[in-house]
Order: structure tokens, then C-alpha cells, then sequence
């Protein structure tokens, strides 16, 4: 069965306004049974928008059962000390209940703002996936690398999942999968890729665990999400929001491209379809009106999606299972 997670609402006009409503998103969502609370990336930018890994502190505090989830945090922008001891912190704080989702991104100003190489940021994120499984996994790490230096480092506490909180990838390159399989524990195909790329990406994601001879491995899709009365007035929605947010000149070609959007029936089509594809559990992001859309998605679309995706998937060669 497909499990079924939503982005938490990060981006507010009036930030100081919002906390009561950002609470009861989040309440909400783990009453309706959503599998997993969701934050993304944006340390520079327009939006105002909450720090991700802040917002999932504060998620483990109001929450008692729902995964607390990242796609993506911008890895190689971040010090793995701190890193790492933020969400061992975050992993205790929920009781075992992080994912860590990472990407080495496509946000360039952020990299000379970071004072880090953007040509490194591949090399530098496998180093620092590294020294945060040594330090959440040993007693004391020494470790010398091209961007970082432990001598007899030590780390507590530990965090709550052993060996430690699942690690899992984003990126569409073929170097970017073969990183997830080799090192990851999942992978989360982006939000800004349409469903017909995904499934391309999660076919030849499958055929490399294959050959690698991995079996316990997940995979996710972000789906940027608009539910309407009709299809117009969900894909109306969705065109302002590309425009608005991402700054397009033409956002009904992303909204045509990558978007999910129309009536509830329209919606469990086109989510059903991503399970077709390969996807183990998909993020909805609603894009404006998160209460509402919120409970649309309890109330009409994750019951018909569940039904849908109960028996086992009706092509099962090659697919990779939890």
C-alpha cells in the first residue's frame, strides 16, 4: 500500500500570525493518519519561510506518531558537527521518528553565500554523510578528509533508531542515484520533475539496486498539489503559485508539466498513477489554502488511495519493496 505524507506549510505573509494555525496543521495531519510531516530547504530567498530543521523541532514537540521528514535539506552548504548533532537531537526529541532527506541541491547563490565551492558539493556531501554515521555510530571518531578533521571526536546522546535515522537522497542524474543507492536509505524524486520523469528515474533507480543486491530501500515522490471544484480552478491555483513562489514568467507550464492538480477523483488518479511508477510513498505539498486542502486529502483522498494501492503492485518485476 502507498503511503501518503504532506508537507508541512512553511511560507507565511505574516510569519508571527501563523503559529496557531501551523499547530494545528500538524495536529491535524497526524489525527488523519498521514504517514509523514514534511519541510523543505530555503535558507536565502524571497519567501518567509521557517528554517526546516527548526520546524521539525517543533513538530516533535506537538506530535506523537507521524514521521518528521526533509526534502531536502541543502547538504553540503552545512557543518556535519552540527549537523549531525541537530538531528540526533531531533531523533531524541521525536522518540525515533526522523528521516533525514538531503541533496546536494540546485540553489547556486546559496553555495558562495556558504563559503563553500559548488564544484565540491558532491564530493563534500558523501564526506559528510560520513562523518555523521561515524559520529551517531561509534564512541569516539577520528577521521581526516579533504573538507573535514576529527581527532577522537565523541558525539551524545546517540540518536534513537539504530544504527541511526534513515538517510535518503534526492537528485535525477544517473551519479546522483547511483549516490543514493550506494549510500542512502531512500530517494525522493522532486517536486519540480513531472510524474512521466519520475517514473523514468525510478526505473533505472530500481535496476542499480538490483545489481547492487539491495532489497530494503525506499522511494518517494514530492508532488506540488492543487484540489479544486473543477480542474481549472485547482490549475489556476497551482499557475499563480510557480509564478509567485518560483518566480516563472510562464507558470502554466510548469503547473502543466510537474503540477497535480483537480477535482479529489482527478487527484487519486494522478497519485495512483506515481505508485504505477514505482513510488513507495508520496509527499503531497498543497500549494495554497493548506487547512483546506488538508482536509480534502483525509477526508477523500487518502481513503480512495489506500483502496486503490491495498493489493500488491500489478507489475512487480524489478520493483524494489520496504
Amino acid at each position: 500500500m502507498l503511503d501518503v505524507g504532506i508537507a508541512i506549510p512553511q511560507t507565511y505573509n505574516d510569519p508571527a500570525a501563523s503559529i496557531g494555525a501551523l499547530r494545528a496543521f500538524m495536529r491535524r495531519a497526524e489525527d488523519a493518519g498521514m504517514h509523514s510531516l514534511w519541510v523543505q530547504e530555503q535558507l536565502i530567498g524571497r519567501d518567509q519561510s521557517f528554517e526546516p530543521l527548526v520546524t521539525l523541532a517543533y513538530a516533535a514537540a506537538l506530535t506523537d506518531r507521524v514521521r518528521l521528514c526533509s526534502a531536502t535539506f541543502i547538504a553540503p552548504v552545512r557543518n556535519p558537527i552540527v549537523f549531525a548533532k541537530s538531528l540526533a537531537s531531533v531523533d531524541q526529541l521525536s522518540q525515533g521518528r526522523l528521516t533525514v532527506g538531503i541533496s546536494v541541491g540546485d540553489m547556486r547563490t546559496l553555495y558562495p553565500a556558504s563559503g563553500v565551492s559548488i564544484a565540491d558539493r558532491g564530493r563534500r556531501i558523501e564526506e559528510l554523510v560520513e562523518v555523521m554515521r561515524r559520529l551517531w555510530t561509534e564512541k569516539t571518531v577520528t577521521f581526516s578528509g579533504r573538507f573535514f578533521t576529527l581527532e577522537a571526536a565523541s558525539m551524545e546522546p546517540k540518536p534513537v533508531q539504530r544504527p541511526h535515522p534513515p538517510i535518503w537522497f534526492g537528485g535525477h542524474s544517473e551519479l546522483a542515484l547511483r549516490r543514493a543507492v550506494r549510500l542512502g536509505d531512500g530517494w525522493i524524486g522532486a517536486g519540480g520533475r513531472s510524474i512521466a520523469e519520475f517514473g523514468a528515474a525510478a526505473a533505472g533507480l530500481r535496476a542499480l539496486l538490483t545489481e547492487a543486491e539491495r532489497s530494503e530501500f525506499t522511494i518517494a515522490k514530492k508532488l506540488y498539489l492543487a484540489i479544486g471544484r473543477s480542474r481549472d480552478e485547482a490549475f489556476e491555483g497551482l499557475r499563480r503559485w510557480f509564478e509567485v513562489h518560483w518566480g516563472a514568467t510562464d507558470g502554466g507550464a510548469f503547473a502543466s508539466r510537474v503540477g497535480v492538480c483537480g477535482t479529489p477523483a482527478e487527484v487519486v488518479e494522478q497519485i495512483v498513477e506515481t505508485w504505477r511508477l514505482g513510488a513507495d510513498l508520496v509527499i503531497c505539498n498543497p500549494v495554497f489554502d493548506e487547512p483546506e486542502q488538508l482536509e480534502v486529502i483525509a477526508r477523500e483522498i487518502l481513503p480512495a488511495v489506500r483502496a486503490r494501492t491495498a493489493d500488491a503492485r500489478a507489475d512487480q518485476s524489478g520493483s524494489v519493496r520496504r
